[in-house]
């Protein structure tokens, strides 16, 4: 896959796991879990499927006979173990409950248990991140870049949204909300590593969908502070200017991309 698409399956990736996690429910009450959401993200990964007895495994070799073996039911259990091991102590024959050693392994599976629901998620999720080529040059974030710029010059939402979606993945924007500001202007920012327990952005990405108008301000900026967002109230009403504009943005964007490698 081109760096484009490993960081459109990365999107993905993101945010099933969101999904799923968000979904999952786990005891206290009944273990429930999203299987067509699992399934899509079992198959970003290298486990194979494996039906054994009325199992339903994935597996993926570790050492030896040593497998990584997850049970698709609604638990999400994974055993670092042999999947013979794994159908005794979860489906079991008659004959196998006639030994005392085998009821010890059927009634307790710690001792080879990685992770159930949510871990297992989690697990699977870094799995499928791992075979993802996320490595990048110059040349691949100028294809990146170029589409950027036919988006804003096709005046076409789908594709802006979509450039957005590839460079704030890269460099961890997020959306801000601001309930002052009309629904049109969305506003987006990277939060800073140092900020402490006030929420502080730099720099600032504003788009207006309504007239396609894309700006940036560089600096700190924070939703709760009070002249910061006497700012936005006033570049919203067209009293203020921002550092950058259209292309320039995306251009910016890419730098930190390259500063980042």
């Amino acid at each position: 896959m081109s760096f484009k698409e490993n960081v459109k399956a990365k999107i993905n990736l993101d945010r099933l796991l969101q999904k799923l996690v968000s979904t999952i429910r786990e005891p206290p009450g009944k273990w429930w879990l999203d299987k067509v959401l699992t399934q899509e993200l079992l198959d970003m990964t290298d486990f194979e499927h494996k039906k054994f007895r009325d199992l339903h495994l994935y597996v993926r070799p570790l050492e030896g006979e040593i497998m990584e073996v997850l049970v698709f039911d609604n638990e999400l259990a994974i055993y670092h173990t042999t999947v013979a091991d794994i159908a005794l102590r979860k489906s079991p024959s008659w004959q196998e409950m006639f030994s005392i050693r085998n009821i010890k392994k059927i009634m307790n599976h710690h001792d080879v248990l990685v992770s159930k629901g949510k871990e297992s998620l989690k697990r699977l999720h870094a799995n499928a991140m791992a075979l993802l080529d996320l490595t990048y040059t110059g040349d691949d974030l100028a294809l990146l870049l170029e589409d950027a710029r036919r988006g804003l010059e096709n005046k076409s939402i789908a594709q802006i949204q979509e450039s957005f979606a590839l460079f704030f993945n890269l460099l961890d924007f997020q959306l801000v909300s601001l309930d002052l500001l009309h629904q049109d202007l969305q506003v987006f920012a990277r939060p800073k590593s140092n900020a402490g327990d006030v929420p502080t952005f730099d720099p600032l990405i504003l788009f207006d969908e309504q007239n396609l108008a894309l700006s940036l301000k560089k600096g700190a900026f924070s939703p709760q502070n009070d002249l910061d967002l006497a700012w936005v109230m006033q570049y919203a009403r067209g009293e203020e200017r921002t550092d950058l504009q259209g292309i320039a943005v995306f251009e910016f964007l890419s730098e930190l991309v390259l500063e980042k490698a």
